[in-house]
């Protein structure tokens, strides 16, 4: 290889660097957007000098056996130097893999340019290089990265965990004896069965929850969406993408990480109901790594760690058929199919069964309605899944009492102490019916990151009331000064 040899890719092209490429190169290094991903890019200019001096001498040392280049991408038209494509050994990986790498400005991007560069250099080194087998690794949170390689034809493998201590997706592309490079669809006995294992998660897990479950709903939605906005709760679960939820979920519920040969590959709560009955409120695995067991393994696994539990509850949305063709096939069965939802149900018959609580009453798929409750203990009660519409709930004591994950369309609360109460998370619901406040005494109370577009206050005290740390005598007295007559703001 020498200083004259290029690859035509469509609308851009790759060629060999020269020493004239640093300027453009080092404008490259200094966007948040590549050395955020490559932190090894963030070089000083001496170091950024001495290694494209490396890259240029490289290409004189080349040789087919013993794979290490890279390529400048360039675009056609402009001619502008856009990004980087190469391929070599990573010290991460075992030494035989040959690792594609590659960048691209962000003033480029989403423009097939990196897809086509990837593709007709791997295409290169197959037919002029001894090269059989080209591997890529992504980080979990560089989807846009993983197209890339998708588009190639190279094969999603695994999930591993490298020595810089991240998880990475391990791709591989396979060169075939005919000459074609094999497709990243594989066939299921080509499929690795990884080892699944179900760990607790810790409130320091929720970044990483939130991200997989962000990912794993995003792409049900755009298989299964049809562009709609309005979806069923199921197939876009509120706040599936908010750090909170998977925060309070953590906190409240029982909540596990699913690792797949000890990375993360995605999550499952379950919501204890009773003595011997439970629901998977949610289980979602990233989309890179569906379709290869491990949530079959998942659901098994937490049957056998719920051993206690006879009665399994699940709901589905119904649209998403893979989803009751993958309950049914684990033994679920469907007890309500509508439009928006199928409900699924378990009984496990395994003869007598030891629960690890010391309960002592419980109601399960009870009829209570019109039930009272009065002069009577509830300490430490749990009350979930219920239809609790109609109900009057009045002098009770509900200190340190959790209300979550509710729906409170229409309800009156009246002549309540709410000392110390806080309200998180809360909204208005689909409906976006406005809450009313009457006669309350909310003084001292704070607002924090809340949409209160559109309130109004009506014969309220609002002495010492500020917002944003103006207060509302400022306010009134600079709203004062506007009216009087020649007054205007200031520029």
């Amino acid at each position: 290889m020498n200083n004259g040899f290029t690859i035509n890719a469509g609308t851009v092209t790759l060629r060999p660097f020269t020493l004239e490429d640093k300027p453009a190169l080092a404008a490259l290094t200094r966007q948040p957007e590549i050395t955020d991903l490559l932190p090894d890019w963030k070089m000083t200019e001496q170091q950024l000098s001495e290694f494209l001096q490396f890259v240029v001498g490289s290409y004189e040392r080349f040789g087919p056996q013993d794979v290490r280049i890279m390529l400048a991408v360039v675009h056609q038209e402009s001619q502008q130097l856009v990004g980087w494509c190469g391929v070599f050994p990573n010290d991460m990986l075992d030494s035989s893999d040959r690792e594609v790498a590659y960048a691209i400005s962000r003033d480029y991007r989403n423009r097939g340019y990196i897809t086509a560069a990837v593709g007709a250099l791997t295409t290169y080194l197959f037919k002029h290089t001894s090269l059989t087998r080209i591997v890529g690794i992504v980080k979990t949170y560089n989807p846009a990265s993983r197209i890339v390689l998708e588009h190639n034809a190279f094969r999603y493998v695994n999930r591993r965990r490298l020595s810089d201590g991240e998880d990475y997706d391990y791709f591989e592309c396979i060169h075939s004896a005919s000459g074609a490079m094999l497709s990243h669809f594989a066939e299921p006995n080509e499929l690795i069965q990884p080892l699944i294992r179900l760990r607790r998660a810790k409130h320091e897990d929720a970044a990483l929850l939130t991200d997989i479950c962000t990912r794993a709903f995003d792409q049900a939605i755009r298989v299964w969406g049809n562009g709609e906005k309005d979806m069923d709760s199921n197939l876009c679960p509120p706040g599936y993408s908010l750090l909170r939820l998977h925060e309070y979920v953590i906190r409240e519920w029982d909540y596990y990480v699913v690792e797949a040969d000890g990375c993360a590959v995605g999550g499952v709560s379950v919501n204890v109901l009773g003595h011997d009955s439970a629901r998977v409120d949610k289980i979602f695995i990233d989309p890179v790594c569906q379709g290869s067991g491990i949530g079959s393994q998942v659901i098994k696994q937490i049957e056998a760690e719920y051993s206690h539990i006879r009665q399994w509850r699940l709901e589905t949305s119904g649209r998403q058929r893979d989803n009751h063709h993958f309950y049914e096939k684990l033994g679920y069965v469907c007890i309500y199919p509508s439009e928006t939802e199928y409900v699924y149900e378990k009984i496990i018959e395994t003869g007598a069964r030891k629960h690890p609580m010391n309960s002592h009453r419980e109601f399960v798929q009870a009829d209570l309605d019109s039930t009272w409750y009065s002069s009577s203990s509830m300490v430490n009660s749990r009350i979930t899944d219920c239809n609790l519409s109609g109900s009057k709930l009045t002098n009770l004591n509900m200190t340190e009492m959790l209300l979550g994950d509710l729906r409170l369309t229409d309800t009156k609360f009246e002549f309540c102490a709410l000392d110390g109460v806080q309200f998180q998370d809360i909204h208005l619901g689909s409906e976006r019916v406005p809450m009313h406040w009457k006669h309350c005494d909310l003084g001292g109370s704070r607002f924090v990151d809340c949409d209160l577009s559109g309130i109004e206050l009506e014969r309220c005290q609002v002495a010492g009331m500020s917002i944003n740390g103006v207060s509302v005598e400022q306010l009134f007295e600079a709203y004062e000064m506007l009216k009087k007559p020649g007054a205007q703001a200031d520029d």
